[in-house]
């Protein structure tokens, strides 16, 4: 009896070495792959010419593969483009003079040393003219593949710098519409582009993670008159092979503030559909010499420091869908502790209503405050509308207004009334199941205000100041000891009088600060605003990336639909599907909206709780101030508009206020059907026609809640 364990240890040794399965053989491997890993589902074979991959899903036999193994001229790839393709990795890199060249390892000379790990395999692989190494970890875990690039592994031996670097590109590749499916990018609620014989797009989709880094730029051209896109909030990517099939999803654990998304629909340049995440060591930047605008285009002097982790996760079957992208990224994210066990839903739906408090403007020398909607009036407001679960934000509360510099401390304009009528209503409205935060932005003082020094202004690359434009005002943004400064200080302070924080810029605004004193590349502000709102939360945030999800109290702004580019077919509800159940989330401003009745189907479609940002005050009282953005707000205008809209998805969203998205699907045009955790269905009908499903009958335009 002694014996058996070492019998069964013997046996397992065997299993873990043995040559490929009968059900790999039948997945056809092919010659140059050997299987180094296996777990109870997945098989991972290795090229080690190419440091190429395949991934074979014992639950279902499919075979995944991070590379193209065969080209034919039929596939109009270059010899560049089949190197790109073939290999596992491949390089930009710059000279002095800042020209750039590609590497990849099926057409640059190279060295490679493969080291065989229990679970997988390490790759070092040196390209010769630059003398730059890159050291790639591929190994199985148990729900697919984890790909880690330390930054350890990586050297600059010569002449030249790692500009990017390319990583399994070709990883579940398809040609044209060879195999139904979809990609799908994080773009505003979620994006799909649909594999297709062509498209009209031109070029790639090329999209950096959490937006552009304005260390790097100073400052983003604006251009009022155009819709910005919408930054990519959350680091990652999916790709379906047929509905019901098979799918994976790729998500960036590490690496994300210098990751860019690529993806390329067939058509363009190749015949192939595929998308994976291109990461930024150096780039180049034009540094002025004079006044004048002279200067010169150099290399940053300091290699962007950080380690990549990249996760590939298998589904198949039902869960192989979008909805179950998000689910699988949403179980990531339970088990990483960012999101935690539904709440049991509590009394009335909820109702986020912004006030805009006060306003300036110039009147000869000096600024006057216009009082837009005080104390008082806020509270007349607030008892009027026809929920009492109200989310209050209160804007513009401070001295001057809106667009006037921000205390530290809690200081109320005096024209909207004292700081106890202020401490009162918080209270009344906390009684009622609601809540009043103020708002905040804590990453930004105004151009040309008081209210920060010099050296709290983060410095980019070529030494100007880090600016952007935010609700009309021209801003200048924060070092990170001057924000860590600004939130302690107000959350000290409106604790004490009962009041919460509404943070606005600091959810999804990330740059580098490249001030000696203060210096900080993308990944470290990153990491130090997680620490920092984690001590100082939960709170309200606006527009937060996910790497702020588990600091979020409430999302507010959440997008509703995508960015509109040309290469994608439809938007679809991927964030709105990760965050039910687990963090409320608010769709933006509906008096704002273009087209009302279709955003609220959109609102109960994707479980959007309603908001509003309103005044007492008529906005023609503020047109020669920087909020006329806010073109239409006075409750007296809006008041019926609020009723119908809140009614209308209280009685809707209700009924699944705290439970979790389990499956959506499209079964006839223009109609979605929801489901939810706990047993809700919500059917929403787009269409101006009457449809019946499951022997109801869901009326034109109008959303309806039933039982599964």
């Amino acid at each position: 009896m002694k014996a058996y364990p070492f019998i069964i240890l013997i046996a397992a040794i065997v299993l873990a070495t043995a040559p490929a399965t009968s059900q790999a053989a039948g997945a056809a491997i092919p010659a140059g792959y050997e299987r180094v890993a296996a777990n109870a589902s997945f098989e991972l074979y290795l090229n080690r010419e190419t440091l190429a991959f395949k991934v074979l899903d014992r639950r279902s036999g499919h075979l995944w593969s991070s590379n193209l193994d065969e080209v034919t001229p039929d596939d109009r790839l270059n010899r560049t483009w089949t190197a790109f393709a073939r290999s596992g990795i491949s390089i930009e890199y710059m000279d002095a003079r800042t020209n750039t060249r590609r590497a990849s390892i099926t057409n640059a000379d190279h060295r490679i040393e493969v080291t065989l790990l229990s679970d997988g395999f390490s790759g070092q692989v040196t390209f010769t003219e630059p003398a730059i190494t890159v050291t790639v970890q591929v190994t199985l875990t148990p729900a697919g593949v984890r790909v880690a690039v330390p930054f350890s592994g990586i050297s600059e031996a010569g002449n030249f710098r790692l500009a990017q670097l390319h990583l399994y590109p070709f990883f579940g590749a398809t040609r044209e519409a060879a195999t139904p499916g979809y990609m799908l990018i994080p773009d505003g609620s979620g994006s799909l582009i649909a594999f297709a014989e062509r498209t009209t797009a031109r070029t790639m989709f090329y999209g950096r993670y959490y937006g552009p880094d304005l260390g790097m730029r100073g400052e983003l051209p604006a251009n009022p008159d155009t819709r910005p896109t919408y930054p990519l909030s959350a680091p990652v990517f999916g790709m379906v092979h047929g509905e019901g099939q098979h799918a994976f999803l790729t998500i960036l654990e590490q690496g994300s503030a210098f990751a860019e998304l690529l993806a390329h629909p067939a058509g363009i340049i190749t015949k192939f559909n595929f998308l994976y995440n291109l990461f930024i060591y150096n780039e180049s930047y034009f540094q002025p010499t004079n006044r004048s605008g002279a200067g010169v285009t150099v290399i940053q002097p300091q290699t962007n420091a950080f380690d990549i982790v990249q996760h590939y996760r298998f589904l198949s079957g039902a869960e192989a869908d979008y909805t179950g992208l998000a689910r699988e990224y949403q179980r990531y994210l339970i088990e990483q502790g960012v999101l935690h066990a539904p709440t049991a839903a509590s009394g009335e739906l909820p109702l986020r209503v912004e006030f805009l408090g006060a306003e300036r403007e110039r009147v000869l020398f000096w600024q006057r405050a216009i009082p837009m909607t005080t104390i008082a009036e806020m509270a007349d407001i607030i008892a009027d509308l026809p929920t009492k679960r109200v989310e209050v934000v209160y804007y513009g509360w401070q001295p001057q207004g809106a667009t006037a510099p921000l205390p530290l401390a809690l200081r109320i304009e005096g024209a909207l009334g004292s700081r106890g009528a202020l401490e009162r209503l918080a209270q009344t409205i906390a009684e009622q199941g609601g809540s009043l935060s103020l708002y905040v932005d804590p990453q930004a003082g105004i151009v040309d205000e008081s209210g920060y020094s010099r050296a709290e202004t983060a410095m980019a690359i070529n030494r100007a100041s880090v600016r952007g434009v935010h609700r009309g005002m021209q801003q200048i943004y924060l070092t990170l000891p001057a924000v860590e400064q600004r939130i302690a200080g107000w959350r000290t302070a409106f604790a004490s009088a009962g009041l919460g924080m509404a943070l606005d810029g600091i959810g999804f605004r990330l740059y580098s600060d490249f001030r000696a004193e203060t210096r900080r590349n993308r990944e470290a502000s990153l990491q130090a605003y997680q620490a920092l709102l984690a001590a100082n939360g939960p709170v309200a945030l606006y527009r937060p990336n996910a790497y702020l999800w588990g600091a979020a109290r409430a999302y507010y702004d959440m997008p509703l639909g995508d960015s509109g580019y040309i290469y994608t077919t439809k938007a679809v509800p991927f964030l709105p599907t990760v965050l039910a159940g687990y963090i409320p989330y608010y769709g933006p401003p509906l008096n704002f909206s273009s087209n009302l009745e279709e955003d609220l189907l959109r609102h109960a479609d994707y479980g959007a709780y309603p908001s509003f940002l309103l005044t007492h005050e008529a906005t023609a009282a503020m047109l020669q101030t920087r909020s006329n953005w806010i073109y239409t707000s006075a409750y007296s205008q809006w008041r019926d508009e609020v009723q119908r809209a809140y009614t209308r998805l209280a009685k809707v969203l209700g009924p699944v206020q705290g439970a979790a998205i389990v499956a959506r699907a499209t079964p006839l045009p223009g109609v979605a059907v929801t489901d939810y955790a706990n047993g809700k269905r919500i059917v929403v009908n787009y269409t101006t026609q009457p449809v019946t499903l499951a022997g109801r009958t869901i009326p034109p335009r109008d959303a309806v809640v039933l039982e599964r």
